[in-house]
């Protein structure tokens, strides 16, 4: 097998593993029990999952290759978690939280 016809074999390869890693569940919903702790267990992933991607972006901030604590990302976290909490509207988490962060950076830098 020559250096192209391997690198497309290991190209459609990967193509089929990740379709069916992804598509499998969608197929098996319904379809197959699930026992109560699992389903109680997978209740809580979404949020987990935003957690770990919104906690260390509103906390840091990458300077000249270091991790640096970014106060004003914080401040703008803290207050789009409370928009969230008053309005349960998303667009008006993200307008606040931006708003928030904009301004915090134009004032404080």
């Amino acid at each position: 097998m020559n250096e192209v016809a391997g690198f497309w074999a290991v190209i459609v390869v990967l193509a089929a593993g990740t379709f069916l890693m992804r598509s499998i569940p969608l197929w098996l919903h319904g379809r197959s029990f699930m026992p109560p702790w699992v389903d109680r267990f997978l209740r809580y992933v979404p949020a987990a999952a935003l957690t770990a991607l919104v906690v260390p972006g509103s906390l840091y901030v990458r300077a000249d290759g270091d991790y640096e604590f970014a106060p004003v990302r914080v401040v703008a976290a803290c207050i789009a978690l409370l928009i969230a909490v008053r309005t349960k509207s998303v667009m008006a988490t993200m307008l606040g939280g931006m708003a928030v962060l904009w301004v915090g950076q134009a004032f404080v830098g």
